[in-house]
């Protein structure tokens, strides 16, 4: 029953390593955006965590500016 609680809760956060498979991209680039400033990460103790909310935020924003490349 726990794991069934457990797989409808919503995603509040991600690790580089999560989102970095999630979104067939790699760490140092998930890093690097970071660094720009362009994706904002949270430090929850010594494990840096990307917000969920954030993460929307930023992937909605790079979709918008996909359109001005082409």
């Amino acid at each position: 029953m726990d794991q069934d609680k457990k797989s409808k809760s919503p995603k509040l956060g991600w690790t580089f390593d999560e989102l970095a498979s999630s979104l067939s991209v790699s760490v140092p680039f998930l890093r690097l955006e970071v660094k720009r400033g362009r994706l904002k990460a949270a430090l929850l103790g010594r494990r840096v965590v990307l917000l969920d909310a954030e993460v929307r935020r930023y992937l909605a924003e790079a979709s918008g500016a996909q359109g001005e490349w082409r």
